[in-house]
This record gives structure tokens, sequence and C-alpha cells, in this order.
């Protein structure tokens, strides 16, 4: 029987763990039958061996010639090692808009960390299109000032990890605007007091950004340093540059001896700049700068006096918050009532506003002439001027309007408030008055 098995075609399709199989069987069927058990056992395993080995030999081959080398390279993949991956080749980024990256794998793979989450998904490549889009109106100023100070154009993409261009934008922490400055850190480049929080405009807060950041740069001689200094401190950042044996950004990164935000910052900072110039490399699309200088150059009038927002915006015939938006440091949309302070207007209004400033007047009473049956109506000049209010129990809107001689539209646009506000006993209100000048 085992000499015909070693020369059927149907014995060379079957598995040797099959064959192995018989083979146990018959064992036992030897042994129910009561024939000599070891010897038969003997000679039926030293037939059966060969067969075996011919066969599991010739599947071994007939599977290799079968195998293609797609195959075999999906094989070699799944057996590869579970913490290994396969990724294409990328160019090292050495220059991103005039800061240089070094070539080396820390610095490399934290960039390409922030370039992978701002690509690997759909929702996140539109985060960043929309943050740019946010940017639009300040964009080219940011772009305009550097390349007037000669600073790296990569710069004008910091606003999208401060503040994602949100010039109102404040942290948990309490910085505010642009380009988040605490209140601690706003001297000498900005003011800030009861009347105005320059941190919230975003021209005025751009050049007190670039300023510190030329500081940085002046301090430090490297842009990365400079700009994690911006994050941390200057102080701080010569404190642990004074530690560092190696005075880079990337060593005190890699070394821990830098909070991590400030390292996070720069990676994402230079991944988002990347992103922003060269986004067709990585499938991403995003929105260029209006060429348009409508909200990078303008007008400027001086105001001596308080004046609102609302009044100034409807003598000049301008969209109340077009004028408002231009000057977004006045935190109670009316000017300060003891300095003088330069309202920002579109190209072109300047000289209008002066002459509508010289001529606000408003007739206030009669004066009689030579005859006593005749009265002339002459106009008064007048300026208005904000004094401040203590709400006490019983006071409403309505009723400050009439004690002060003014509307609670312009109560509620000093005090960025709503009509159906409820006054709260002991809160400070300003309230617009006006004054015939002497």
């Amino acid at each position: 029987m085992l000499n015909s098995l070693s020369l059927s075609a149907d014995t060379r399709s079957m598995k040797p763990r099959f064959l192995l199989l018989c083979a146990f069987f018959s064992s036992a069927a030897v042994s129910l039958f009561g024939a000599d058990k070891s010897e038969t056992e003997e000679k039926f395993i030293d037939d059966l061996l060969p067969i075996l080995l011919e066969i599991d030999a010739q599947q071994s081959a007939e599977h290799t010639q079968q195998t293609t080398p797609h195959a075999q390279a999906s094989a070699s993949t799944k057996n590869a090692p579970a913490n290994k991956t396969t990724a294409p080749a990328t160019k090292p980024l050495t220059h991103i808009g005039g800061i240089t990256v070094p070539n080396q794998k820390y610095a490399q793979e934290m960039i390409q960390k922030y370039i992978r989450s701002y690509t690997d998904t759909e929702y996140a490549k539109k985060s960043l299109v929309q943050t740019l889009d946010n940017g639009e109106l300040y964009r080219l100023y940011i772009r305009q000032e550097l390349k007037k100070r000669n600073m790296p154009a990569a710069l004008e993409y910091l606003p999208v990890v401060e503040s994602e261009y949100k010039p109102l934008a404040t942290s948990r922490s309490g910085a505010r605007g642009l380009w988040q400055f605490m209140e601690n850190s706003i001297e000498p480049f900005m003011k800030k007091n009861e009347w105005i929080d320059e941190r919230l405009d975003p021209w005025k807060s751009t050049d007190a950004a670039l300023s510190k950041l030329q500081d940085n740069y002046k301090m430090f001689g490297d842009w990365p340093i400079a700009i994690a200094a911006y994050n941390c401190g200057a102080g701080a950042m010569s404190r642990i540059l004074a530690k560092a044996p190696q005075k880079t950004f990337w060593y005190i990164a890699e070394k821990g001896l830098l909070r991590d935000q400030s390292v996070q910052y720069v990676p994402k900072f230079l991944a988002i700049s990347e992103l922003s110039v060269n986004g067709a490399n990585y499938g991403i699309q995003l929105p260029e700068i209006t060429k348009s200088t409508r909200f990078a150059e303008f007008d400027y009038v001086t105001v001596k006096q308080s004046i609102t927002i609302e009044r100034l915006a409807s003598e000049l015939r301008l969209d109340h918050t077009t004028l408002r938006m231009l000057n977004c440091a006045l935190v109670h949309e009316c000017t300060p009532p003891d300095a003088e302070y330069n309202i920002r207007l579109p190209v072109g209004m300047g000289r209008g506003a002066a002459i509508a400033l010289g001529t606000m007047t408003q007739p206030t009473k009669t004066r009689p002439t030579a005859s006593a049956k005749t009265t002339t109506v002459i106009p008064e000049k007048t300026t208005t001027t904000l004094i401040s209010h203590t709400v006490i129990k019983g006071e409403t809107l309505y009723f400050l309007s009439r004690l002060y001689g003014c509307s609670v539209d312009e109560i509620c646009a000093a005090n960025d408030m709503q009509k159906n506000d409820v006054l709260s006993i002991g809160k400070t209100l300003y309230i617009p008055v006006k004054k015939a000048e002497t």
C-alpha cells in the first residue's frame, strides 16, 4: 500500500500532516488486529518518511514559483517589526522664511511633526486655512513692516500661534491681542490706562511685537532663541542659556532645559510658516493676502477732547463698525477726556475728519439782538467729555440719561453695554457730557 501511495499523483497534493495522521490511525489499526506492532510500525515509518519529505519539498518549490514580487513585498512588510513604519523620505528643511534650521534629527522631526498635524486630516487643513483668512486684514501690514525692518519673512505667521490672528483674543493668563502681550510686558512699547488698551490695536501691537523681537535678536543673536524668548521671556531665556553648554534653541529644547510650551512654540511656528509659503508641496492650498492697502495704510486725525466713535462716524458718514475696528484700543469707544488721541481713519479721510471735528456744533441757546423783539439762534461749539458715575440703588440708564442730558445709546456706547443690561449697585459708568466751549 505504501509503495503505491508514493507513486500516486493524488498523494502528492496531500499535506504531510494529513499523512502523519494516516500513519497514526494505521498504527492503531495494526494494534487492534493483533499484528506484530513494533515490526509493523517500523516498516510503516520507514516507508512513509521519504514520501513525506518528497511531497513537502515539491510543495515548497511550487509555492515559491507562484509567489509574485508584490506578494513577497507585502509579506515582508507584514513581518516587519511593529514599531518601524516606512515613510517617504523628506528633504531636510534648512531655511524657512529667513530662519536657519539645522539638518539634525531632533530639529527636523519636531518641525515635521507639526507639518503632519496640519495636513493629516481635512479638518486640520481647513483650520489652518481659516486662521490665515482671519489674518487677511493684518498680514499685509505685518509683511511691510518686516521688510522695512529687515526681519525674517516667516514672522508674518507668528500670530497664528499666538492668537490665530484674532485681535481681541484673551488668554486664560490675561495676555491680550493679536500678539498676546501680558500687561506687565507692554512697556515701553504700548500704553494701557482707564481709556485705552493698545494691546487690542492690531497695528500698534504689531509695531510693539516686532520691536520686542528685534530686541531679543540683538540680545541673543539667534532667531529661534529670540522667538522662544518672546514666549518665555528674555530674562528666563538668559538664565537658561547661562547653564547650557551649547547656546542654541534646539540644544536646550532637546535636553529639557526649556519649558515644554516654549519647546513646542518654535517648531510649530516654523511648520506653519513652511506650509503657508509652500502649501502646494504638502497638498494644501492656503489663501494669499489681498493686494489692497486698505488696512495697511491710514490717515490720522488728532482729537483733543473726548468724543465717541459713534458720533465721529456719523459726522464722517463712515460705517461705525469700520471706525470701531480701526480704533479698537478705545475700550469705551470714545477718546480720552484729558489727553490728545490720534484717531485712525481710512486713507483719504484725514482732511475731511479734521474739518468735521472743527465744525461739530449744536444750537443750544438764543441770545437777544439789539431789538428785543427779535432773536437770532447762535450755534454754540461744544465738546464731549466723560465723567465717572457710581450706580446707586434704583438708578436706570434712562434716569442717568435724563440726569446728565445725554442719550441712553451714548451711555451704552461709552460703556460697551446693551440697553437692557441691568445696572449693578456700585458699578462705575462713564457718562458722555457735552460742554460748551468758552
